[in-house]
Protein backbone atom coordinates (compact mmCIF):
# COMPACT_ATOMS: atom_id res chain seq x y z
CA UNK A 1 0.00 0.00 0.00
CA UNK A 2 1.43 3.22 -1.06
CA UNK A 3 2.99 5.67 2.25
CA UNK A 4 -0.75 7.79 3.39
CA UNK A 5 0.38 10.95 5.53
CA UNK A 6 -2.32 10.12 8.06
CA UNK A 7 -1.63 13.97 9.88
CA UNK A 8 -3.40 15.35 5.77
CA UNK A 9 -6.16 12.58 6.31
CA UNK A 10 -7.43 13.16 9.58
CA UNK A 11 -8.61 16.85 9.71
CA UNK A 12 -7.51 18.87 12.70
CA UNK A 13 -10.36 20.33 14.70
CA UNK A 14 -10.52 22.37 18.30
CA UNK A 15 -13.70 21.75 20.43
CA UNK A 16 -14.16 24.90 22.68
CA UNK A 17 -16.78 26.08 25.43
CA UNK A 18 -16.33 28.35 28.08
CA UNK A 19 -15.23 25.64 30.30
CA UNK A 20 -12.67 23.84 27.98
CA UNK A 21 -10.81 23.19 24.64
CA UNK A 22 -9.76 19.96 23.38
CA UNK A 23 -7.79 19.45 20.13
CA UNK A 24 -8.93 16.54 18.22
CA UNK A 25 -8.44 14.75 14.61
CA UNK A 26 -11.66 13.78 12.70
CA UNK A 27 -11.17 10.99 9.65
CA UNK A 28 -14.17 10.88 7.16
CA UNK A 29 -14.96 7.99 5.51
CA UNK A 30 -15.90 8.24 1.46
CA UNK A 31 -19.36 9.41 1.94
CA UNK A 32 -22.52 7.49 -0.19
CA UNK A 33 -25.80 9.92 -0.10
CA UNK A 34 -28.51 8.50 2.36
CA UNK A 35 -25.37 5.88 3.74
CA UNK A 36 -25.09 5.91 7.77
CA UNK A 37 -21.26 4.94 8.76
CA UNK A 38 -19.84 4.00 12.73
CA UNK A 39 -17.63 6.35 14.38
CA UNK A 40 -14.73 4.62 16.25
CA UNK A 41 -13.45 6.74 19.21
CA UNK A 42 -9.69 6.39 20.16
CA UNK A 43 -8.85 7.99 23.75
CA UNK A 44 -4.60 7.60 23.19
CA UNK A 45 -2.34 7.11 26.50
CA UNK A 46 -0.04 9.88 28.66
CA UNK A 47 2.79 10.11 26.11
CA UNK A 48 0.52 11.52 23.38
CA UNK A 49 -0.83 14.23 25.89
CA UNK A 50 -0.14 17.82 24.38
CA UNK A 51 -1.84 20.66 22.08
CA UNK A 52 0.01 20.13 18.98
CA UNK A 53 -3.24 17.90 17.76
CA UNK A 54 -0.98 15.49 16.38
CA UNK A 55 0.72 12.80 18.56
CA UNK A 56 -2.61 11.21 19.72
CA UNK A 57 -2.29 10.05 14.90
CA UNK A 58 1.73 9.67 14.60
CA UNK A 59 2.99 7.74 17.79
CA UNK A 60 0.77 4.49 17.31
CA UNK A 61 -1.69 2.66 15.33
CA UNK A 62 -4.38 3.44 17.93
CA UNK A 63 -6.67 6.09 15.36
CA UNK A 64 -4.67 4.75 11.91
CA UNK A 65 -5.73 0.82 12.20
CA UNK A 66 -8.89 2.36 11.54
CA UNK A 67 -8.17 4.62 8.78
CA UNK A 68 -6.15 2.60 6.57
CA UNK A 69 -6.84 1.83 3.12
CA UNK A 70 -7.93 -1.97 3.54
CA UNK A 71 -10.08 -1.19 6.58
CA UNK A 72 -11.88 1.06 4.86
CA UNK A 73 -12.69 -0.25 1.96
CA UNK A 74 -14.06 -2.94 4.39
CA UNK A 75 -15.26 -0.95 7.07
CA UNK A 76 -16.07 2.63 5.97
CA UNK A 77 -15.79 4.29 9.09
CA UNK A 78 -15.51 7.97 11.14
CA UNK A 79 -12.59 8.06 13.02
CA UNK A 80 -12.58 10.79 15.83
CA UNK A 81 -8.77 10.79 18.06
CA UNK A 82 -9.11 13.64 21.05
CA UNK A 83 -6.15 14.71 22.30
CA UNK A 84 -5.50 15.33 26.23
CA UNK A 85 -4.08 18.07 27.63
CA UNK A 86 -0.57 18.26 29.19
CA UNK A 87 -0.79 17.43 33.07
CA UNK A 88 -4.74 16.24 32.51
CA UNK A 89 -6.50 12.63 32.10
CA UNK A 90 -9.05 10.27 30.41
CA UNK A 91 -10.97 10.20 33.55
CA UNK A 92 -8.46 10.72 36.34
CA UNK A 93 -4.92 10.81 37.71
CA UNK A 94 -2.27 7.90 37.35
CA UNK A 95 -1.99 8.76 41.19
CA UNK A 96 -5.28 7.12 41.97
CA UNK A 97 -4.73 3.87 39.42
CA UNK A 98 -3.79 1.69 42.72
CA UNK A 99 -7.15 2.31 44.22
CA UNK A 100 -9.63 1.44 41.10
CA UNK A 101 -12.79 1.97 42.75
CA UNK A 102 -11.96 5.75 43.43
CA UNK A 103 -11.43 6.33 39.47
CA UNK A 104 -14.41 8.55 38.19
CA UNK A 105 -14.60 10.55 35.09
CA UNK A 106 -13.93 13.98 34.91
CA UNK A 107 -14.66 17.10 32.88
CA UNK A 108 -12.88 16.10 29.82
CA UNK A 109 -13.93 12.87 29.57
CA UNK A 110 -17.39 14.35 29.43
CA UNK A 111 -16.19 17.09 26.93
CA UNK A 112 -15.51 13.76 24.49
CA UNK A 113 -18.89 12.85 25.01
CA UNK A 114 -19.80 16.33 23.81
CA UNK A 115 -18.00 16.14 20.99
CA UNK A 116 -19.60 12.64 19.52
CA UNK A 117 -22.75 14.74 20.19
CA UNK A 118 -21.65 17.52 18.29
CA UNK A 119 -20.37 14.96 15.02
CA UNK A 120 -23.33 12.92 15.09
CA UNK A 121 -25.63 16.03 14.57
CA UNK A 122 -23.09 16.99 11.69
CA UNK A 123 -22.56 13.85 10.05
CA UNK A 124 -23.95 10.34 8.98
CA UNK A 125 -23.33 8.30 11.86
CA UNK A 126 -24.77 5.51 12.65
CA UNK A 127 -25.86 5.90 16.41
CA UNK A 128 -25.97 2.24 16.67
CA UNK A 129 -22.85 1.61 15.84
CA UNK A 130 -20.09 4.17 18.15
CA UNK A 131 -17.35 2.34 19.09
CA UNK A 132 -14.62 3.07 21.77
CA UNK A 133 -11.43 1.83 22.30
CA UNK A 134 -8.44 3.43 24.25
CA UNK A 135 -4.80 2.39 25.46
CA UNK A 136 -3.10 2.61 28.66
CA UNK A 137 -4.40 6.26 30.21
CA UNK A 138 -6.95 5.92 26.99
CA UNK A 139 -8.09 2.32 28.56
CA UNK A 140 -8.69 4.02 32.05
CA UNK A 141 -11.00 6.68 29.98
CA UNK A 142 -12.60 4.07 27.74
CA UNK A 143 -14.07 2.85 30.95
CA UNK A 144 -14.63 6.24 32.43
CA UNK A 145 -16.27 7.05 29.49
CA UNK A 146 -18.60 4.22 28.94
CA UNK A 147 -19.84 4.73 32.87
CA UNK A 148 -20.90 8.33 31.99
CA UNK A 149 -22.68 7.53 28.86
CA UNK A 150 -23.64 3.71 29.18
CA UNK A 151 -26.61 4.16 26.55
CA UNK A 152 -23.99 5.51 23.64
CA UNK A 153 -21.74 2.61 22.99
CA UNK A 154 -22.05 -0.03 20.88
CA UNK A 155 -19.12 -2.07 22.31
CA UNK A 156 -15.65 -1.21 24.13
CA UNK A 157 -11.47 -1.90 23.30
CA UNK A 158 -9.91 -2.15 26.65
CA UNK A 159 -5.70 -2.57 26.03
CA UNK A 160 -3.78 -2.43 29.20
CA UNK A 161 -6.10 -0.03 30.87
CA UNK A 162 -8.24 -0.23 34.12
CA UNK A 163 -11.41 1.27 35.75
CA UNK A 164 -13.42 1.44 38.40
CA UNK A 165 -14.98 -1.64 39.53
CA UNK A 166 -17.90 0.03 41.22
CA UNK A 167 -19.71 1.36 38.13
CA UNK A 168 -19.43 -1.83 35.89
CA UNK A 169 -23.41 -2.78 36.78
CA UNK A 170 -24.01 0.33 34.53
CA UNK A 171 -22.40 -1.35 31.49
CA UNK A 172 -22.95 -4.58 31.92
CA UNK A 173 -25.12 -4.88 28.43
CA UNK A 174 -21.93 -3.70 26.56
CA UNK A 175 -19.41 -5.84 25.09
CA UNK A 176 -15.73 -5.68 25.67
CA UNK A 177 -12.83 -7.12 24.43
CA UNK A 178 -9.80 -6.20 26.84
CA UNK A 179 -5.76 -6.76 25.86
CA UNK A 180 -2.93 -6.87 28.53
CA UNK A 181 0.57 -8.17 28.37
CA UNK A 182 1.29 -10.67 31.66
CA UNK A 183 4.23 -9.08 32.42
CA UNK A 184 2.92 -5.23 32.27
CA UNK A 185 5.63 -3.17 34.08
CA UNK A 186 3.46 -0.06 33.78
CA UNK A 187 0.04 -1.00 34.22
CA UNK A 188 -0.31 -4.10 35.86
CA UNK A 189 -2.14 -7.12 34.43
CA UNK A 190 -4.23 -7.15 37.50
CA UNK A 191 -6.09 -4.36 36.46
CA UNK A 192 -7.20 -5.97 33.17
CA UNK A 193 -7.73 -9.43 34.56
CA UNK A 194 -10.53 -7.88 37.60
CA UNK A 195 -11.67 -5.82 35.08
CA UNK A 196 -12.85 -8.78 33.38
CA UNK A 197 -13.59 -11.37 36.16
CA UNK A 198 -15.66 -8.40 37.85
CA UNK A 199 -17.68 -8.12 34.11
CA UNK A 200 -18.50 -12.06 33.88
CA UNK A 201 -19.65 -11.68 37.06
CA UNK A 202 -22.37 -9.47 35.80
CA UNK A 203 -23.19 -11.44 33.43
CA UNK A 204 -21.68 -9.03 30.23
CA UNK A 205 -20.34 -10.41 27.04
CA UNK A 206 -16.11 -10.37 27.64
CA UNK A 207 -13.10 -11.33 25.37
CA UNK A 208 -9.62 -10.88 27.13
CA UNK A 209 -6.31 -11.52 25.03
CA UNK A 210 -3.55 -11.77 27.56
CA UNK A 211 0.17 -11.83 26.19
CA UNK A 212 2.07 -14.05 27.99
CA UNK A 213 5.02 -13.30 30.34
CA UNK A 214 8.41 -12.65 27.18
CA UNK A 215 5.99 -12.19 24.65
CA UNK A 216 6.34 -8.62 23.96
CA UNK A 217 10.25 -8.48 23.78
CA UNK A 218 10.42 -11.90 21.49
CA UNK A 219 8.50 -9.42 18.91
CA UNK A 220 10.44 -6.38 19.76
CA UNK A 221 8.32 -4.67 21.77
CA UNK A 222 8.61 -3.76 25.35
CA UNK A 223 6.14 -5.04 28.16
CA UNK A 224 3.39 -2.07 28.18
CA UNK A 225 2.91 -2.42 24.22
CA UNK A 226 0.53 -4.29 24.07
CA UNK A 227 -1.43 -2.02 22.39
CA UNK A 228 0.36 -3.24 18.95
CA UNK A 229 -0.65 -6.28 18.64
CA UNK A 230 -3.76 -5.78 19.79
CA UNK A 231 -4.70 -3.10 17.04
CA UNK A 232 -3.57 -5.56 14.79
CA UNK A 233 -5.56 -8.03 15.48
CA UNK A 234 -8.15 -8.50 12.58
CA UNK A 235 -10.42 -11.37 14.71
CA UNK A 236 -11.00 -7.85 17.13
CA UNK A 237 -11.59 -5.45 14.61
CA UNK A 238 -14.47 -7.87 13.10
CA UNK A 239 -16.10 -8.75 16.27
CA UNK A 240 -15.96 -4.51 17.33
CA UNK A 241 -17.79 -3.78 13.98
CA UNK A 242 -19.97 -6.50 14.51
CA UNK A 243 -21.72 -4.92 17.61
CA UNK A 244 -24.61 -2.96 17.54
CA UNK A 245 -25.80 -0.70 20.46
CA UNK A 246 -28.15 -2.48 23.09
CA UNK A 247 -30.27 -0.50 25.74
CA UNK A 248 -28.53 -0.81 29.20
CA UNK A 249 -30.17 -3.23 31.41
Amino acid sequence: MDFVNYLEVFEPHIYEDEFIKLPYRLFKPKIKEGEVYPLVVFLHGARERGNDNEKQITANEGATTWANEEFQNKHPCFVLAPQCPENSYWGSSFRVYHDMNQLGPNSLIATVGLVIDELVGKFPIDKDRIYVTGLSMGGFGTIALLTLCPDKFAAGVVVCGGGNLKKLDKIKHIPFWFFHAEDDDVVPVEYSRTLVKKLNELGAEVNYTEYPKGYMQSIGLFPHASWVPAYRDEEMKEWLFSKKRKAPC
